[in-house]
C-alpha cells in the first residue's frame, strides 16, 4: 500500500515521492543495459526502521526528490540531527544523483559530501543523512556488498519516563526515578564515532602535555641557570623570602581568572598549564632573548641606551611572543576545545600570570638587598598591583585575538588578521607602560620613586584595566549571544529547559543554577547541575562551529555534538532519580 508524499507512515508502507509514476525508468549509464528498473530507498536505522520507499518514475521529465526533517522535503524523517533539506535525489543520464544541502554533509558509503558536491549512486550504495541510514536498490537486482560503517553508539534499553528520545523522535527530560543508569563512559571517551574519534582526542592532549612539558623543562632551565641557582646559592635565605612575596598573587588571582570564565568552558587542566608556560618556557626564553638583544645593542648605543631600548621596544615584542604562544599552543594543538575570544582572553591572562609570578621574584631579589622595607613597599605593589594590570592584560589581547579567529568563519578570508591584531595590541600596551615607567622615574628622580610609580599605575594602569574590561565585557555578550541563540533550538528537541535557557542571559545565571542545586540536593546536585550545563554549553559551541564551517568529526553525527546529548541525557537522569530518591 502506498501513501501520499508527506503523509505519515507506517512500518511496511512504501512511500510513492514527487510525480506520479507512470511507467518504470531504463536502466542505463553506470548500471548498463539493465532494461526495466525500478528503484527504492530501505531505511535501515531510525524511527522509520523497515519502511521501503519507492522513488518516482517517469522519463519524459526530470525528477527530484528532497529528504530532510523539515516540512518542505518530499521525504521526511523524524530525526533531529538530519537538516530541514539534507540532500537531494536527482535523476540524470540514466542514473540517481545525491545531491548534499546540509552544512555538516552526507554520506554514501565511506565517501564524505560537503557544499553541494553530488555523487552517482548503485545499487546497495549505503546513505547516511543525520543518523539515519538508507539503502539505495533496485528491485530485482542483488545489491552489492555494503560499505561497513562505523558502528552507532552502544545504547541501552529504556523506560518511556526515562530522558531520552520517545516514538516520535522527540527527546524529554523524564520524570521519575529511574531503577538503572547508562554506563558513564561516553562515545567518544571509548572511540565508537569516525573510528579513532576518541583515540584522536586523547592523543591531542598528549601532545599538548608534551610540548608543555619539553619546553617548560627547557625554559626552567634556563631561568633557573641564569637567574635562580647564582641567587640561591650566594643569598639563600633572601632568595626564598623574594619567592614567597613573588608566589602571592598566583592562586588569588588564579581563582579569579577562573571565576571570569562564565559559563565553565576552560578547563583547570589548560588554565594551570597555561601558567606554567608563561612561568617556565616564557620567562626562559624571554631571559635569554633580552639578554642577547641587550648585548646586541651595547655595541652600537652603549649600556644605559642599550637598556632602554631593550626595556622599552625590545623585550614588550619578547615577552609578549612567547607569553602569546601558551594560547597559540591551544589553539593548536586543542582546536576542538579552545571556543572563542573569551576563552583566548583567560588563558591569555593565566600564561601572563605564571611570567609576572616568575618575575616578580627575580626584582624581589634585588629589592631585599636593598633593604627590608623596600622590599616591603615594592614586593607587595608587584604582588598585588603589578601582577594583576601588567602582564596578565597584555597577554590577554594576544589570547583574545586567537579568540576572534577560531570565532571568525571559515570562509572569512580576513580572519587570520585578528591574531596579529591581538599580538600588535598587547606589545602597544606593553611598550606605553615601560616607556611611561622610564619617562616618570627620569622627571621625578629616586626620591620621588613611589610618587613616579603611583601615576604610572592611576593613569596607564588603569587604562589598561579599563581596556581589559571592555574586552571582557564584548567576548562574554558575544559568548551569551551564541549561547542563547543555538541552545533556544534545543528547547523544543528537550535537552535545555526553559528556565536553564533563561539562566544563561543572566550574568550570574550559571552561579545561581549550580548552587540552587547545592542548597536543594547537596554536592551531588551541585555537581550534576554543573556536568549538566558543561555539557549544554559544549553542545552550543559545537554548533556554532559548525555553522561556522568546521570539519564534521565522526560519521554518524558529529562526534562533539552526540558526546554532549549523550551526557545531558545521562545527567538529567542521574538528576531525576536524586530528586525521586529525595521525594521517596
Amino acid at each position: 500500500m502506498a501513501t501520499a508524499p508527506g503523509a505519515p507512515l507506517r512500518p511496511g508502507e512504501q512511500a510513492v515521492v514527487g510525480p506520479s509514476p507512470r511507467g518504470s525508468l531504463t536502466g542505463r549509464g553506470p548500471l548498463g543495459n539493465l532494461g526495466v528498473v525500478n528503484f527504492h530507498l530501505r531505511v535501515r536505522s531510525g524511527l522509520r526502521e523497515g519502511e521501503r520507499i519507492a522513488l518516482p518514475s517517469g522519463a519524459s521529465e526530470p525528477l527530484s526528490v528532497t529528504i530532510g526533517r523539515g516540512s518542505e522535503a518530499g521525504v521526511r524523517f523524524p530525526d533531529q540531527t538530519m537538516s530541514r533539506t539534507h540532500a537531494v535525489l536527482r535523476w540524470a543520464d540514466g542514473g540517481w544523483l545525491l545531491e548534499n544541502r546540509s552544512q555538516h554533509g552526507s554520506y554514501v558509503g565511506r565517501k564524505h559530501l560537503t557544499g553541494e558536491r553530488r555523487r552517482r549512486l548503485r545499487p546497495g550504495d549505503r546513505l547516511l543523512l543525520g543518523e539515519t541510514e538508507l539503502v539505495f536498490e533496485a528491485d530485482g537486482l542483488d545489491a552489492t556488498p555494503p560499505a561497513t560503517l562505523t558502528p552507532q553508539t552502544p545504547t541501552v534499553a529504556r523506560a518511556p519516563t526515562l530522558a531520552g528520545y520517545d516514538t516520535q523522535g522527540k527527546f524529554h527530560s523524564g520524570h521519575t526515578l529511574v531503577e538503572a543508569s547508562d554506563p558513564g563512559s561516553s562515545f567518544i571517551q571509548i572511540g565508537l564515532v569516525g573510528g579513532e574519534q576518541g583515540l584522536r582526542f586523547k592523543k591531542r592532549r598528549l601532545y599538548f602535555l608534551a610540548v608543555l612539558c619539553v619546553l617548560g623543562a627547557i625554559g626552567g632551565a634556563a631561568t633557573g641557570y641564569l637567574i635562580v641557582w647564582p641567587a640561591l646559592t650566594a643569598h639563600p635565605r633572601q632568595m626564598l623570602v623574594a619567592a614567597l612575596f613573588g608566589l602571592l598573587p598566583a592562586l588569588p588571582y588564579l581563582l579569579l581568572f577562573k571565576f571570569l570564565d562564565r559559563n565553565g568552558q576552560v578547563p583547570w587542566r589548560n588554565l594551570l598549564a597555561c601558567t606554567v608556560w608563561g612561568a617556565t618556557a616564557g620567562c626562559g626564553a624571554a631571559l635569554v632573548l633580552n639578554s642577547l638583544g641587550n648585548n646586541a645593542l651595547t655595541a652600537f648605543v652603549g649600556a644605559r641606551g642599550a637598556w632602554s631600548l631593550t626595556a622599552i621596544f625590545l623585550a614588550p615584542v619578547t615577552e609578549e611572543v612567547v607569553k602569546g604562544m601558551a594560547v597559540l599552543v591551544v589553539f593548536w594543538i586543542l582546536h576542538d576545545e579552545f571556543d572563542n575570544a573569551l576563552e583566548g582572553l583567560i588563558l591569555g591572562a593565566a600564561s601572563g600570570l605564571g611570567f609576572a609570578v616568575v618575575e616578580n621574584c627575580i626584582y624581589n631579589v634585588g629589592f631585599l638587598q636593598q633593604g627590608s622595607e623596600t622590599l616591603l613597599v615594592m614586593g607587595t605593589y608587584r604582588a598585588l598591583v603589578n601582577a594583576l594590570i601588567g602582564h596578565p592584560i597584555y597577554t590577554a589581547m594576544t589570547g583574545a585575538g586567537l579568540g576572534l579567529l577560531r570565532e571568525a568563519p571559515r570562509a572569512h578570508r580576513r580572519r587570520f588578521l585578528y591574531a596579529p591584531l591581538g599580538l600588535v595590541t598587547a606589545v602597544g600596551m606593553h611598550v606605553v607602560w615601560n616607556a611611561a615607567a622610564l619617562t616618570f622615574g627620569e622627571v621625578f628622580g629616586p626620591e620621588r620613586g613611589v610618587l613616579a610609580l603611583a601615576l604610572n599605575t592611576a593613569v596607564f594602569g588603569g587604562a589598561g584595566l579599563l581596556f581589559f574590561a571592555a574586552a571582557y565585557v564584548f567576548a562574554a555578550r558575544r559568548e551569551r549571544r551564541v549561547l542563547v541563540t543555538y541552545l533556544s533550538e534545543e528547547v523544543d528537541k528537550g535537552f535545555v529547559e526553559k528556565e536553564e535557557l533563561a539562566s544563561f542571559s543572566r550574568w550570574f545565571g550559571r552561579l545561581r543554577y549550580e548552587l540552587g542545586g547545592l542548597f536543594a540536593h547537596g554536592p551531588r546536585g551541585y555537581s550534576l547541575r554543573r556536568g549538566l550545563r558543561r555539557a549544554q554549553v559544549d553542545l552550543a559551541f559545537r554548533k556554532w562551529h559548525l555553522a561556522q564551517g568546521d570539519a564534521v568529526r565522526g560519521t554518524r553525527v558529529d562526534a562533539y555534538v552526540r558526546d554532549a546529548r549523550e551526557r545531558i541525557r545521562d545527567a538529567r537522569n542521574a538528576l531525576n532519580q536524586l530528586e525521586g530518591a529525595q521525594r521517596a
